[in-house]
């Protein structure tokens, strides 16, 4: 487990180091919310009125891997919107958690917390009648895929589609942010712990003895709840052609 005050230490060095101009630079990511583990990094996010775009950057300092997310008070405006769009509000999130390394413009940085809280609590856009019923169709077609397949292996790579695909779509059906990798899992936890139970459960079943009917009931079960499988009818970028 790496020492957390000495991380807090060696991010304060590395702002003064490299940007020691900024107006406001924060230390993000597991560190910040004292969740590291050993091979946790720095998440450096970094305004700097000297900068021309935002940009992000990966370097070791002293054997530490540093992600540095460095914007200007006006170019991060595109991210931030980027990621609200995606429903991955990961710049947000990284407001929201963040330790405060430096801060010269105490407004700035008031208001950009309290606009990423805000986004947080109200959730991004619903998705669209028809976006909905193409996810129920994608997502009815992997099932589809799962239940016919007997090879373990070619199993294996649907299962790990279906992972995905049913966590997106339990979020997003529910007016949830969706996140990445281990985020997929805080997402279902932080929207229904549960349910999250029930999902870590059902794959991880598949995954310790290769059977798939938990997964396949579970994948059922949310279908059925956004009103059932969908295949039959659906047409994507079909234009004005008759049959």
């Amino acid at each position: 487990m790496i020492d957390r005050t000495k991380a807090i230490k060696t991010a304060e060095e590395l702002v003064a180091n490299r940007f020691p101009a900024c107006e406001l630079a924060l230390l993000a990511g597991s560190v910040a919310r004292n969740e590291h583990t050993k091979t946790s990094d720095l998440d450096m996010i970094v305004f700097d009125n000297h900068v021309s775009s935002s940009f992000r950057e990966s370097r070791y300092r002293d054997s530490w891997p540093v992600e540095w997310f460095v914007h200007s008070a006006t170019s991060y405006r595109v991210m931030f919107e980027a990621d609200q769009q995606s429903a991955s509000p990961t710049m947000q999130r990284m407001m929201v958690d963040g330790l405060v390394l430096v801060n010269r413009t105490h407004d700035f940085y008031e208001r950009l917390k309290a606009e990423s809280e805000l986004v947080l609590q109200k959730g991004p856009d619903p998705w669209s009648s028809q976006m909905q019923k193409e996810k129920r169709y994608f997502l009815t077609d992997t099932l589809e895929d799962l239940i016919g397949e007997h090879r373990k292996r070619e199993s294996f790579f649907i299962v790990n589609h279906l992972m995905e695909q049913l966590g997106e779509f339990v979020l997003r059906m529910n007016g949830h942010w969706i996140g990445q990798s281990k985020w997929l899992y805080r997402c279902l936890y932080a929207y229904d712990s549960h349910f999250a139970e029930s999902f870590y459960q059902a794959f991880e079943y598949f995954y310790q003895t290769g059977r798939k009917e938990k997964v396949i009931g579970l994948t059922q079960h949310v279908l059925d709840e956004a009103g059932g499988p969908l295949f039959d009818g659906v047409s994507l970028g079909k234009n004005n052609y008759a049959t």
